[in-house]
């Protein structure tokens, strides 16, 4: 038994079991980059080619990508990266996770796919906008 604890290790061992008992996983990260996600799932033993990883923050091509692939899975990791043009504040702004967040669940409620979002808040449990937003 693996004893790492941490947001992502516990999100990759949820990737890789859903991987291995149901489907493809898609993983999209606005935070992390494939090789760092990488490094972690090997130090892990974390080996599937159904757990595909998307290094993504723009709303269309993360919709586009769902749709494409149709996984059983979405870890949305954070929130709070990811960005619509349709809205006018920056990502991480209350209206941007609001309609990100709209969009997401009616994509993946139509086509049946479990989806984690990831998002981040302050120890005084304050909604917490990204460095770069």
């Amino acid at each position: 038994m693996n004893l790492e604890y941490g947001k992502s290790t516990l999100i990759l061992q949820i990737c890789d079991n859903i991987a291995k008992n149901q489907g493809k996983v898609l993983y999209v990260s606005g935070e992390e980059s494939g090789e760092q996600i990488k490094l972690r799932a090997d130090r892990l033993g974390v080996k599937s080619n159904d757990i595909l990883f998307l290094g993504e923050t723009d709303m269309d091509i993360i919709e586009e990508a769902i749709s494409n692939i149709s996984p059983k899975l979405v870890i949305i990791d954070s929130i709070q990266t990811m960005y619509s043009d349709e809205i006018s504040s920056s990502p991480g702004s209350v209206s941007q996770v609001r309609e990100i967040t709209a969009r997401l669940m009616r994509v993946c409620k139509q086509k049946y796919i479990t989806t984690i979002i990831i998002g981040h808040v302050t120890k005084e449990r304050k909604y917490c906008r990204t460095e770069s937003a």
